[in-house]
C-alpha cells in the first residue's frame, strides 16, 4: 500500500475501534441491567459479571460488525469530502478504484475476523454462557444460599438461614413440597452445604421434620443428621439437553442426530443457522462498498448537508432490517435458507447505479 492507502486504512481502524468500544459500553450497560438481579441476589463477585459479558460479547460482534464498518466509511470519507482531501486526491489522477482498494482490504480483513467470530468463537461462547448461568442459578454453592432471606429453589424447597459462620449455617427453615400430598418442613439448628460433581445437599445436624399424616394429624420427627438434596431432578440432565442451532458447531449443524425428533423438526433452522455464519461476515464487504460509493457520489458542498447523513444513515438502517428479515425467513419457510445471501446481493447490484455517478471523485 502507497502512503494514501496507509492513511485512508488507518483512519478507517481508528475510527472503527472507537464506534466499536461505544457500542460495546452500550451493550454492557444493558446487558448489566438484566444481571443485576441475579448478581445482587446471590452476592456473586464482580469476576462472574465480568466473564457473563465477556461470553455474551462474541454472539453480538459479528451482528455488529458491517453496521460499525458502515459508520466508519461514512465518518472518514464525509470528512475528507468536507476537508477537500478527496479533491487533493483527484487532481492526482486517483481514481474511485484507487480509493476503494485500502476500504476493500479493511473490509475483507474484518470479514475474516467475523468469520472466526461465527464459526468458532460465537456457538462456544454462547453454549458456555448458558452453562455458567445455569450453574449460577442452581449449583453455585458458594453464594447458593443468602442469610436472612427466602430461598426458592425451582417448585419444591423454600430455604431460609438467619446466619452464616465459617463453620456452617446456622437456624435453617426448609419448607419441602416434593410430594403434594405429605409437605413436610424442616428446622435445624446447624446446617452444611454438601457439593458433589452432580448435585448439591444441605447436611442438617440437631433438628426437627414437621409434616401432616393422612388423618391430617401434625407428625414431628427429631434427628440427630438428616442430609437434604436440593437439587431438582431435570436439572441433572442439563448438559445433556437438547442445543439451540447458535450453540452448535458446523459439525453439528451439517451432521444433526437422526434419532432425535428436535433436530429432525428443526433441519431448516439448522440450515439457516450454516447460511447465517458465512453471510454475516460477507454482509461487511457489501454494506462498506455500497455506503463509500453513495459518499462518493455526492456532489462536493462547502457546508455539511444534513440531508445527506440521513440518507446514509438510513440505507444503514435499512441494510440491517433485509439482513434481519432475511434471516426470521430462512429460519420460519422450508428451502429458503440461501435468503440470507440476499442482503449482499442486493448491494451488489445497487453498485450498479452508484458507479455511472461515481466515475470521477
Amino acid at each position: 500500500m502507497n502512503l494514501v492507502d496507509k492513511y485512508i486504512f488507518k483512519q478507517l481502524f481508528n475510527n472503527s475501534i472507537l464506534i466499536l468500544i461505544l457500542i460495546i459500553s452500550l451493550f454492557c450497560l444493558a446487558k448489566s441491567v438484566q444481571l443485576v438481579e441475579l448478581m445482587v441476589g446471590r452476592g456473586l463477585p464482580f469476576v462472574i459479571f465480568l466473564k457473563l459479558i465477556s461470553l455474551s460479547l462474541p454472539q453480538i460482534i459479528p451482528i455488529l460488525f458491517p453496521i460499525i464498518i458502515s459508520l466508519s466509511i461514512f465518518f472518514v470519507f464525509s470528512r475528507m469530502q468536507t476537508d477537500k482531501e478527496l479533491i487533493i486526491l483527484q487532481s492526482s489522477d486517483y481514481s474511485v478504484y484507487d480509493i476503494l482498494k485500502p476500504t476493500l482490504i479493511f473490509s475483507i480483513l474484518m470479514s475474516l475476523t467475523s468469520f472466526f467470530f461465527t464459526l468458532h468463537q460465537s456457538p462456544k461462547s454462547n453454549e458456555n454462557f448458558k452453562i455458567l448461568l445455569y450453574t449460577l442459578k442452581n449449583d453455585y454453592s458458594s453464594t447458593l444460599l443468602q442469610e436472612g432471606t427466602f430461598n426458592t429453589f425451582g417448585t419444591d424447597f423454600t430455604i431460609f438461614v438467619k446466619e452464616r459462620k465459617k463453620d456452617g449455617l446456622h437456624n435453617v427453615f426448609i419448607h419441602d413440597t416434593r410430594d403434594e400430598e405429605r409437605t413436610s418442613t424442616l428446622i435445624a439448628k446447624k446446617g452444611k452445604l454438601v457439593s458433589t460433581k452432580n448435585s448439591t445437599k444441605i447436611l442438617l445436624e440437631d433438628g426437627s421434620q414437621h409434616f401432616q399424616s393422612k388423618e391430617k394429624k401434625l407428625s414431628v420427627l427429631y434427628f440427630d443428621q438428616y442430609l437434604l438434596d436440593i437439587n431438582q431432578g431435570e436439572n441433572q440432565s442439563f448438559l445433556n439437553r437438547w442445543k439451540s442451532p447458535s450453540e452448535r458447531t458446523l459439525y453439528e449443524l451439517k451432521n444433526p442426530d437422526p434419532q432425535s425428533k428436535d433436530d429432525l423438526n428443526n433441519m431448516q433452522a439448522f440450515k439457516a443457522e450454516l447460511t447465517l455464519r458465512y453471510a454475516m461476515p460477507l454482509n461487511i464487504i457489501g454494506f462498506g462498498t455500497l455506503i463509500l460509493f453513495m459518499i462518493l457520489s455526492f456532489s462536493f458542498q462547502r457546508e455539511d448537508n444534513i440531508l445527506r447523513t440521513i440518507v446514509v444513515f438510513s440505507s444503514i438502517i435499512f441494510l440491517q432490517i433485509i439482513s434481519i428479515l432475511s434471516s426470521n425467513l430462512s429460519i420460519k419457510y422450508q428451502g429458503l435458507e440461501l435468503l440470507n445471501f440476499f442482503p449482499l446481493a442486493f448491494c451488489f447490484f445497487s453498485l450498479i447505479y452508484f458507479l455511472n455517478k461515481t466515475r470521477k471523485i
